[in-house]
């Protein structure tokens, strides 16, 4: 496919129709999460102005080659920016352990205004990763994409859930017996990393270290402020 096709117009318009299209999956997750964002106008001009700045970045270098890779980095980013929200929505994380997750990530914001943001970045994050999945194989006919990353995701939310749940543990002032576990998680979600770029060792720097102490906000590789 030529370099002209991969210009961030057309990607854009790619993942507008995605969105539309998944708003009638019969895949419960994808047709939630883009109805979401078509049912508002304030919402879906959320997501569209925080899913332009990744398609711009995706479409900025000239190899297509490259491309692909940033738009596998995108995808890994996204995986990130919904972790939190799914750790919560999936444990049924409530009451005091909810404001303790809020106050190490978001720290002495307003509870309720960080509660409102971080469900708009896991709106806008899961709409982008459905179209990240579609521009790879729509695109540039990576078939195995979709699978490769719902294992990232898989392996990182495993991950990110100890991860939480020692800074839980920490606040609670009591032992977490699975935290050992936490360096293996990393290892194993960085394989999975690695495998989804197709390019040598997953960089380090998307990965909180290990548990330490909080202070404020912990030293996490994602930032659900941006895109």
């Amino acid at each position: 496919m030529t370099r002209s096709f991969l210009n961030y117009r057309f990607l854009m318009e790619e993942s507008e129709h995605r969105i539309d299209e998944a708003s009638r999956s019969r895949n419960e997750h994808e047709r939630l999460v883009a109805q979401r964002i078509l049912e508002s106008e304030k919402r879906h001009r959320s997501w569209e102005s925080s899913h332009y700045r990744l398609m711009k970045s995706v479409a900025e270098p000239y190899s297509v080659e490259v491309q692909l890779h940033k738009l596998k980095k995108t995808a890994i980013g996204l995986t990130h920016k919904q972790a939190l929200f799914s750790y919560l929505r999936d444990n049924s994380i409530t009451g005091r352990r909810r404001h303790t997750l809020f106050r190490a990530f978001y720290g002495p914001a307003d509870y309720v205004n960080a509660v409102i943001a971080e469900h708009g970045h896991f709106l806008n994050a899961a709409s982008s990763s459905i179209c990240a999945t579609h521009l790879s194989q729509r695109i540039w006919q990576e078939v195995t994409f979709g699978e490769a990353l719902a294992e990232y995701e898989e392996a990182y939310g495993s991950y990110f859930a100890v991860y939480c749940d020692c800074i839980v543990a920490e606040a609670e002032q009591r032992e977490l017996y699975t935290a050992p576990l936490l360096m293996f998680l990393k290892k194993e979600a960085m394989e999975k990393c690695s495998a989804l770029l197709s390019a040598g060792a997953a960089d380090s720097g998307l990965y909180p270290a290990t548990h330490q102490r909080p202070s404020g906000r912990p030293a996490h590789g994602l930032d659900r402020r941006h895109g």
